[in-house]
């Protein structure tokens, strides 16, 4: 069907235009969990279209999604099981830094004698909070539990009928424009791809990494603290960074100087610089062809401007705006390279 020359009825467009954005306005609190679980479709759906060979489409769509789930819930328990197995060694740890802060009156001026960390004095404290403020809390945990859901259903979905969706879209461009329009597809599809699994594989890379560092650096607890930094390096920038600090006063605080120029000197590069300065923009790079630097403009920004969500809004605004940029100077006559990534 010759759709430019179909005669539209503009009245029922603008109706369902203005109908589509009060709707949105109405359930924005539902975009977060639409977009979050849009661009994890886009990365599962190859796997999805091969795993619907041997399997019925809903079954498929429904064990990726489960998996999906299982794979949080894991990382979740692991996370939480560290802590508590390592209770009474976070707490010693904690109490010796807190003896480096009372030496001499403290340190920068910090008078914080007698401070001692107590764990289980602390957890009674936040029992003692969440009984004063039960109600709001299973508040806040039904709603955060019926958002998790509906990102959860929504994933289904667009596993299930994203492909469709996107080819019945598709097929309402006009032809002269699909050469262009793909620019941008391509540029969004491939960014939200390497974003997410070059994320979840910073995080392997940093795990492994720490494990021979743990074992040299002479503390002990290596899988805990290999665990905690796998899991901070979850959060870019400022996860592993946490935990590099955390350990230098610690090692300040025991006198361990050697320990402390390992921590400084191989361990901060290992597991903070080179994954997250180096290693994450450039594999991001590798794949949607953007160049290292804007797609470091563009995590970091995104997080400065939009908290932990701007990891994914950030390299997704960059990768529209790099596909207009595109798509302008191709309109144009002229030929768009300077955004590309051009590095062997």
């Amino acid at each position: 069907m010759n759709f430019e020359k179909k005669r539209r009825d503009w009245f029922v467009v603008g109706i369902s235009v203005i109908l589509i954005l009060l709707i949105t306005v109405m359930f924005r609190a539902l975009l977060n969990p639409l977009i979050i679980s849009g661009a994890l479709a886009t990365v599962l759906i190859p796997f999805h279209n091969s795993i619907k060979k041997h399997l019925p489409p809903a079954f498929s769509s429904f064990l990726i999604t489960t998996g999906v789930v299982i794979f949080i819930v894991v990382m979740l328990m692991v996370s939480l099981s560290a802590v508590f197995a390592n209770g009474e060694y976070i707490q010693e740890v904690v109490n010796s830094i807190f003896a480096l802060l009372s030496i001499d009156g403290g340190v920068l001026g910090l008078d914080v004698n007698p401070v001692v960390f107590d764990l289980q004095s602390i957890i009674n404290g936040i029992i003692t909070a969440v009984q004063g403020s039960i109600g709001e809390i299973l508040g806040a945990t039904a709603y955060y539990s019926i958002i998790f859901m509906i990102l959860f259903l929504f994933l289904y979905l667009f596993i299930l009928y994203g492909e469709r969706m996107f080819h019945e879209i598709w097929s309402l461009v006009p032809t002269e424009s699909k050469p262009k329009i793909s620019i941008l597809n391509a540029l969004i599809s491939d960014s939200l791809y390497s974003l997410i699994i070059v994320h979840v594989g910073i995080a392997l890379i940093v795990f492994f990494a720490a494990l021979p560092f743990f074992m040299i650096l002479g503390y002990g607890h290596v899988l805990f603290w290999s665990v905690i930094c796998g899991i901070f390096a979850l959060i870019p920038v400022f996860g592993p960074v946490v935990i590099i600090a955390f350990l230098a006063v610690y090692a300040l605080s025991l006198g361990d100087y050697f320990g402390l120029a390992l921590i400084l000197v191989i361990g901060w590069p290992l597991l903070c610089a080179i994954p997250d300065w180096y290693l994450r923009p450039v594999l991001m790079g590798k794949r949607s062809k953007l160049n290292a630097v804007l797609i470091f403009i563009a995590l970091f920004g995104g997080i400065a401007v939009m908290g932990v969500m701007g990891f994914l809004y950030g390299p997704l605004a960059l990768a529209i705006l790099t596909g207009v940029y595109r798509i302008c100077v191709e309109e144009f006559g002229g030929k768009s390279s300077i955004l590309q990534d051009t590095s062997p």
